[in-house]
């Protein structure tokens, strides 16, 4: 039975990479974003290759819009049996220049977009006793790191909510995984003006990524020497971790 994937900022970057490689494994792939060209190249490019493409122009932090995307892929393709919910979005965050309305449209984005998408799918796959949810993170969501405090808080978020839901998910057959790649040559990193080190290239990533997925992992966290740091991160005293990433600061200001 061919397989429904539902995969969320999927005009570029990791989506995209997500959408062409479910649907040259035989998947039916519905690709969501706001940008209706670039959607359309990517589903011109799956139908390209004998693949089936569905375009929802959607605005993830929309629940209606959301809601909509999914009844429409459910309608066309029939039920969504994978969740990718990779939509995403960074700002800096600088103290002297804070205003709330900024943090809560990152986090309308990075956490309660991927919320939206869980709801739509989630009664389907508990109701069928199968499916698969995945949610993209980042290494930053695991400590606050310099000038993201928004962006590390709402993937701190995402990773404690799809952490519970994984437990609470047991025993349904409906399978949780948690991504949290470190830096990724992307559209999404090409504006970083600080170093990004132990960089990944895009295809790799997504190669990695959907071997994870395939694999079913609990949580996939890379590369190993970028997420071996930043969990010993987690233990060090404060004013260690301080000074670490307080270097970081300043090659952001480079």
């Amino acid at each position: 039975m061919t397989k429904v994937a539902f995969v969320t900022g999927g005009s570029s970057g990791f989506g995209r990479g997500f959408a062409l490689g479910l649907a040259r494994e035989g998947y039916r792939v519905a690709v969501v974003a706001r940008r209706r060209a670039s959607l359309d190249d990517v589903a011109d490019e799956i139908r390209a290759g004998g693949g089936s493409a569905l375009v929802c122009c959607c605005d993830v932090t929309d629940p209606d819009q959301v809601r909509e995307a999914i009844a429409r892929t459910e309608a066309e393709f029939g039920p969504v049996d994978l969740l990718i919910a990779n939509a995403g979005a960074s700002a800096m965050t600088r103290p002297e220049q804070l205003d709330a309305s900024d943090v809560v449209a990152l986090m309308s984005v990075n956490f309660f977009g991927v919320l939206y998408a869980v709801e739509g799918v989630l009664p389907s796959m508990l109701e069928r006793g199968r499916g698969h949810i995945v949610a993209i993170g980042s290494l930053a969501g695991y400590g606050g790191l310099p000038l993201t405090a928004a962006y590390s808080a709402s993937k701190g978020a995402l990773h404690n909510f799809m952490e519970s839901l994984r437990v609470d998910l047991r025993r349904t057959g409906v399978d949780v995984t948690m991504i949290t790649p470190g830096y990724v040559h992307s559209e999404f990193t090409a504006k970083n003006k600080h170093s990004m080190p132990l960089v990944v290239e895009l295809d790799d990533a997504v190669a990695r990524m959907l071997r994870a997925i395939h694999a079913r992992k609990r949580h996939y966290m890379f590369p190993w020497q970028l997420a071996t740091l930043v969990w010993m991160g987690q233990v060090f005293p404060s004013a260690v971790y301080d000074w670490v990433v307080s270097r970081h600061r300043r090659d952001k200001h480079e």
